[in-house]
């Protein structure tokens, strides 16, 4: 009898992995080598170089692997942009799934933010970096071409903020 109750439980333990393992995506994995080899790029979006606008915008930049090995992102990457080095955070949105990069892959994310001509009395940065922090902790500056964009670390619902890498 204990040796069949010994099996049952066995049979059910495998089960259980085999269903856990099934679920959570292998990006997740702990121990998943984060992306430390990268380049980043801008990739398009609605903004235009200088800015100009008063409205919302989006800038997408593009995540590139130049290691030799697989690498993976989850979540979205920490942004600050800097005006002579005085940040302002963009809220990261929550969610998205991991994203696993080969060697010479990539992946992209959006920043989208408020462009400001100064024109409407907002409080407004002329950054002039984006510090980018990926999932991970790699860190990348990328020289911003944006224009100005209206302060809004203090904002009850932001119209700065940043997508999960895809």
């Amino acid at each position: 009898m204990q040796r069949v109750q010994n099996l049952a439980r066995r049979v059910a333990a495998g089960a259980l992995v085999s269903s856990l393992s099934a679920v959570v995506p292998a990006a997740a994995v702990p121990g998943s080598p984060a992306c430390e080899h990268v380049t980043l790029s801008w990739a398009g979006g609605t903004a235009k170089q200088g800015g100009g606008s008063d409205r919302q915008e989006t800038a997408r930049v593009q995540v590139k692997n130049t290691g030799d090995r697989a690498c993976s992102l989850l979540g979205a990457p920490s942004v600050e942009l800097t005006t002579d080095g005085v940040p302002e955070r963009l809220l990261p949105q929550r969610g998205g799934a991991g994203v696993d990069l080969a060697p010479g892959r990539t992946a992209t994310f959006t920043i989208t933010f408020l462009g400001d001509t100064g024109r409407n009395g907002n409080e407004i940065i002329r950054p002039d970096q984006a510090v980018v922090t990926l999932p991970g902790g790699t860190v990348k500056t990328l020289a911003w071409r944006w224009g100005s964009v209206t302060r809004q670390e203090a904002a009850s619902r932001p119209g700065n903020y940043v997508s999960p890498v895809a």
